[in-house]
């Protein structure tokens, strides 16, 4: 089991976080708190593996919890969940060895996604490693391009054309309802086309959390999206 610890200053964000880390298997919630220094401690606590940590901690920086982390040696790993999407916070996250970088809002699939490939990267780390195990650790292979093609039964070069071709022209975050009116298709049949799209990683998807409600699902073109656009 991997335990895993939670700085973050916002309590509803915190609920989400704990949650999520539920849902995925060999994991758990060791605690969370909001302040850097009882971050420390609980990054200090043995059974600590894992820390999903804030950038910004009310009037603190959780970076700079991050280089105290690494300054007293302290055997723990980092993922920063933060709504800083500046460079120099993502290049301080990267040159003190986090092992990813999610932006706020973010997905449950690319939260469990950081999750397992921690996990693999963990098992991959134990004992004796092979050259190739290392490669796949160190230089993770670029998503194949879509064939048109080659595309699952019940999926639509056409449909497909329609929705990506919608995407690009807006370019801006699009809810599910705009993209069905924008692209007079049913909502069954886009949902079936997202869920495809999302597993091909050819779009992004943003999550609003509200304090009452579902959270609203946004969609956008990926790089990978615009380059297979080309193709259809």
């Amino acid at each position: 089991m991997i335990h895993v610890a939670i700085i973050e200053d916002e309590p509803l964000i915190s609920k989400f976080h704990q949650k999520y880390i539920e849902k995925v298997d060999g994991f758990c919630c060791a605690g969370s708190v909001e302040t850097v220094e009882t971050g420390l401690e609980l990054a200090k606590q043995p059974d600590i593996d894992l820390i999903l940590l804030d950038v910004y901690l009310q009037q603190q920086n959780g970076l700079d919890l991050l280089k105290q982390i690494r300054a007293e040696e302290i055997n723990v790993d980092v993922i920063l969940i933060t709504s800083a999407n500046n460079q120099q916070s993502l290049q301080t996250g990267y040159r003190y060895g986090v092992v990813d970088y999610l932006l706020k809002p973010f997905t449950f699939e690319r939260f469990q996604e950081s999750l397992l490939r921690y996990r693999q990267t963990v098992r991959t780390t134990e004992g004796k490693v092979q050259q190739a195990e290392v490669d796949r650790l160190f230089h993770p292979r670029e998503q194949p391009v879509l064939k048109p093609d080659d595309l699952p039964k019940g999926i639509t070069k056409e449909t497909c054309r329609n929705i990506l071709t919608v995407m690009k022209e807006h370019e801006d975050w699009l809810s599910a309802a705009e993209l069905s009116a924008y692209a007079q298709i049913s909502h069954v049949s886009l949902r079936k086309y997202l869920r495809f799209f999302e597993e091909q990683k050819l779009l992004e998807k943003n999550v609003i959390y509200h304090s009452f409600g579902r959270p609203l699902q946004q969609y956008k073109l990926s790089q990978a999206g615009k380059d297979n656009l080309r193709q259809f």
